[in-house]
């Protein structure tokens, strides 16, 4: 039985990451995937009716062969997007971002005292250094910002942030207690009543704000998103991993063709 998948699927290329978030959704493993192993799914998933590829990881901008990914998936007629805490960004990734007119999404979660801590590395500036080339290279720029129960200040800093570099859209990802945070639960989780009052006052900035910035509240509670791992599962993930459901899993080029089905579980 042939499964139908969304128009826009995440894509994860790696697990390796340079940095070590506390709430890290995937926490890194060792596993990564090749250059061609890579092609072969993105060519499945475009022969299956998905035409949005969301790169994610781990950190994507670290794997080799992102810019020819990139490049591969918009000659294919694809569209690209991709999240990245933009520590490392060379000019052969950034070009490949412009050439290929690729959203992204920088992750950056408050000032540089708390989002180092966040992060488990000295990355603030070199992320926010690496926001400005994307902008000034007319690449399509948004920021995404995970927000912890004790840290909802973030929230109008995160605004200021953008208003004031020329940002238009803002993310707004309450903590979720899988991956790493896990562990992080009884630190970063919010209770019922917290959830929610960050979602009401995001509801009221989005209403102050108007049309200076797109603020948007990131709902994964209530929804599951398809995810190919870096070892061709798919997966449908929900907010913590018990959730999870195992769709099926990408053939090895061996034994894939255009026209073959996804091998269900």
């Amino acid at each position: 039985m042939r499964l139908d998948l969304p128009d826009s699927i995440c894509f994860r290329i790696t697990r390796h990451c340079n940095a070590r978030c506390g709430f890290c959704l995937a926490p890194t493993d060792g596993e990564t995937a090749d250059d061609a192993t890579l092609r072969h799914r993105l060519d499945w998933l475009l022969s299956h009716g998905v035409r949005s590829i969301h790169f994610c990881g781990g950190e994507p901008t670290i794997h080799p062969a992102l810019p020819d990914l990139l490049a591969h998936v918009r000659a294919r007629g694809g569209k690209n997007r991709i999240t990245t805490n933009a520590i490392e960004m060379s000019e052969p990734v950034l070009s490949a971002l412009r050439a290929t007119k690729t959203q992204v999404k920088v992750s950056l979660h408050g000032d540089r005292i708390h989002r180092n801590r966040m992060v488990g590395c000295d990355a603030f500036d070199m992320t926010v250094r690496n926001l400005h080339r994307l902008i000034a290279a007319g690449v399509p720029t948004s920021v995404q910002t995970t927000v912890v129960a004790d840290g909802t200040w973030v929230l109008n800093w995160a605004i200021d942030f953008c208003l004031g570099n020329g940002v238009t859209r803002l993310t707004v990802l309450p903590f979720l207690p899988r991956g790493r945070g896990h562990h992080r639960r009884d630190d970063y989780g919010f209770s019922f009543a917290q959830r929610s009052a960050l979602q009401d006052l995001v509801k009221k900035k989005r209403c102050a704000l108007g049309n200076r910035l797109d603020l948007r509240w990131l709902n994964l509670t209530a929804c599951r998103i398809h995810v190919v791992e870096v070892d061709g599962r798919i997966l449908l993930e929900g907010p913590t991993e018990a959730r999870d459901d195992l769709v099926g899993k990408i053939p090895p080029m061996m034994d894939a063709s255009p026209t073959e089905s996804l091998n269900r579980r």
